[in-house]
C-alpha cells in the first residue's frame, strides 16, 4: 500500500515537470499563449484581381491609307464605339461609327465598317498603333494624337426646320422656281409644283419622261429652260418652262443622270451615277447639244445638285458637300441629315431644301426644309 501511494506521488511530479517543461517564459499567468507577433509583409496581387485596360484606348491619327478614303483620325472609345474620320483626296468627309470589342491584342466591330470589319489584331509600341485587318495583308498604321479634331466638329449636322410627305415613289432630285418646289412623280407620271407652306400640290406639268432629276435654268429670260433626265438613259432633255415645248437633247453624259444644276444660261452640272462623275457642262442650242468642258471623277455615286454663289451643292448618302469649282474642284464643307437617305436638293432664296426618306420608313419620300443658307 505504501508502494502505491509512493508511485502515485512520483507520477504526479513527473506529470507537474512535464507541464513546467512545455510553458515558455511569455506564456501569461494562467498558461495561456503568448501575443501574436507582427504580420509580415503581403505578397503581390493574383493577376485576377485587377482589370488591365486595353492599351488600343484613345485617338489615333492614321499614317497610311485604308481604301479609297484616305482614313485621318480612329478614335477608340472606352464606351465600346468606334469613329473613323475619313477624307478623299477632292476633300469629301465622312465618318463611320460602330460599336466594337476591346481586349488585349484584338478589336472587333459588331456592325459593318467600310474601313475596318470584323477582327482585327493589333500592337501597341509606345504612341504607335499597328492594327492587322483579318482581310488585308498590310498592316494599318496610327500614332497617338492630342491635336486630333473633335469628331462631334468633322461633319456639320443638319437640322429640320420644316417637312412634308409627298406621293412620289422613289427619290428624285428637285428645282425650286421661285414659287413653287417641284419634283417628279412616277404614279402618274407629272412634274408637281409644291406649295412649299402646306405641301399641296398647285399644278403639275406633264412629262413623256421619267423625270427623276429636273431643274429651272438660272435665267431672267421668259423662255428659261426646265431640264429633265429620263430614267436611267444617257441624254436630259431641255423644254421651256412656260409652255413646255421641247427644246434640245444633250449629248451623251452616262447612264442615271442624278443631278442638274444650273449655273447660268447655257452653263450646267451634271451627276452621272454609273459613272460616278461630275460634268461641266455648256449647252450651244440650238445649233448643237452641247459640250463637256470639264469632268470630276469620284469615288462614291453622287445624287441632287444645286448651285449658289460660285459653289456646287452636291448630295451622297445623308451628306450634303459644299465644293469649290475654282481655282480647283474641291470639297470645303460636309454636311449630314441624321438618319436620312438624301437624293435631291435646291434653294428657295433662304433656305436649302431636300428630297429624302427616312432610314426607318424609305417608302416615304419627304421634303425637308433645313437650316442651311449661303
Amino acid at each position: 500500500m505504501k508502494r502505491t501511494i509512493l508511485n502515485f506521488k512520483l507520477c504526479l511530479i513527473a506529470l507537474g515537470a512535464i507541464l513546467l517543461v512545455s510553458c515558455s517564459a511569455e506564456d501569461g499567468v494562467d498558461g495561456m499563449d503568448g501575443a501574436v507577433g507582427p504580420q509580415g509583409e503581403q505578397g503581390p496581387a493574383g493577376e485576377d484581381a485587377t482589370t488591365a485596360i486595353p492599351a488600343a484606348y484613345g485617338t489615333w491619327e492614321v499614317t497610311s491609307e485604308i481604301g479609297s478614303d484616305q482614313v485621318k483620325y480612329v478614335y477608340i472609345n472606352e464606351d465600346n464605339t468606334l469613329n473613323i474620320l475619313t477624307q478623299d483626296q477632292l476633300g469629301f468627309k465622312r465618318i463611320e461609327r460602330t460599336n466594337i470589342t476591346v481586349s488585349t491584342g484584338q478589336l472587333i466591330t459588331s456592325t459593318y465598317s467600310e474601313s475596318l470589319n470584323g477582327i482585327n489584331n493589333y500592337v501597341v509600341n509606345g504612341d504607335v498603333l499597328t492594327l492587322i485587318r483579318s482581310y488585308e495583308s498590310d498592316p494599318v498604321v496610327m500614332e497617338r494624337s492630342t491635336t486630333a479634331p473633335n469628331p462631334n466638329n468633322w461633319i456639320t449636322e443638319l437640322t429640320i426646320l420644316d417637312e412634308g410627305n409627298t406621293t412620289w415613289d422613289r427619290d428624285v432630285d428637285i428645282a425650286f422656281d421661285g414659287t413653287y418646289l417641284l419634283g417628279f412623280n412616277s404614279n402618274d407620271r407629272n412634274i408637281e409644283q409644291i406649295n412649299p407652306t402646306n405641301f399641296s400640290v398647285a399644278s403639275v406639268i406633264p412629262t413623256t419622261r421619267s423625270a427623276y432629276t429636273i431643274e429651272i435654268e438660272k435665267s431672267d429670260d421668259p423662255n428659261r429652260k426646265l431640264f429633265q433626265s429620263d430614267n436611267g438613259f444617257r441624254y436630259f432633255h431641255s423644254y421651256i418652262y412656260a409652255t413646255n415645248a421641247f427644246d434640245y437633247t444633250s449629248q451623251d453624259l452616262g447612264p442615271w443622270i442624278n443631278g442638274i444644276a444650273s449655273v447660268a444660261p447655257e452653263q450646267l452640272w451634271l451627276a452621272s451615277g454609273n459613272n460616278q462623275a461630275l460634268y461641266r457642262y455648256f449647252s450651244h442650242e440650238p445649233i448643237s447639244p452641247g459640250e463637256i468642258l470639264e469632268t470630276i471623277s469620284l469615288d462614291f455615286t453622287p445624287h441632287g445638285l444645286d448651285y449658289r454663289d460660285g459653289y456646287l451643292y452636291v448630295t451622297e448618302s445623308n451628306r450634303v458637300h459644299k465644293c469649290q469649282i475654282s481655282p480647283e474642284f474641291r470639297a470645303i464643307e460636309t454636311y449630314e441629315l441624321s438618319r436620312h437617305n438624301v437624293s435631291g436638293i435646291t434653294y428657295d432664296g433662304t433656305n436649302f431644301w431636300l428630297a429624302a426618306t427616312e432610314w426607318d420608313n424609305s417608302n416615304t419620300q419627304k421634303l425637308i426644309k433645313i437650316d442651311l443658307t449661303i
